[in-house]
């Protein structure tokens, strides 16, 4: 009996929330700047996240910028990583990059028309 009760008891605490950073299990984690592993991310797709835009979109030349200003991870089978992504002078778009557990990423949504002020959910 005593067992099964710190069986319990230790499962709870696995799946709670952590006030410091208000972390949730398989929620979105806090904002962070980009790190230099997201922007290697975001540089690895970029043909396929460049292929999601709609073509008015600067699709047919080259973007003047294309980089990783912010990010939010989700654990799930793998990991969700929703980054702002700077196009150009104050020009944003949200990128959804999913990488599964073996390490392939691919690009899952991009939403355009973000200013540095929107903040990263889930989309």
């Amino acid at each position: 009996m005593n067992a099964v009760v710190l069986l319990i008891a230790g499962m709870s605490v696995c799946v709670s929330v952590r006030a410091d950073d208000t972390y949730v299990v398989g929620g979105l984690g806090p904002t962070k700047f980009a790190t230099e592993e997201v922007q290697d991310l975001v540089d690895l797709l970029r043909e396929e996240i460049i292929s999601e835009l709609p073509l008015g979109y600067d699709q047919e030349k080259p973007l003047p910028e294309f980089t990783a200003r912010l990010y939010r991870e989700q654990v799930v089978a793998g990991t969700n990583f929703f980054v702002k992504v700077e196009t150009g002078p104050l020009r944003f778009i949200h990128v959804r990059i999913h990488a599964d557990l073996t390490g392939e990423a691919h690009v899952v949504e991009v939403q355009i028309g973000k200013t540095m002020g929107d903040s990263l959910e889930y989309f």
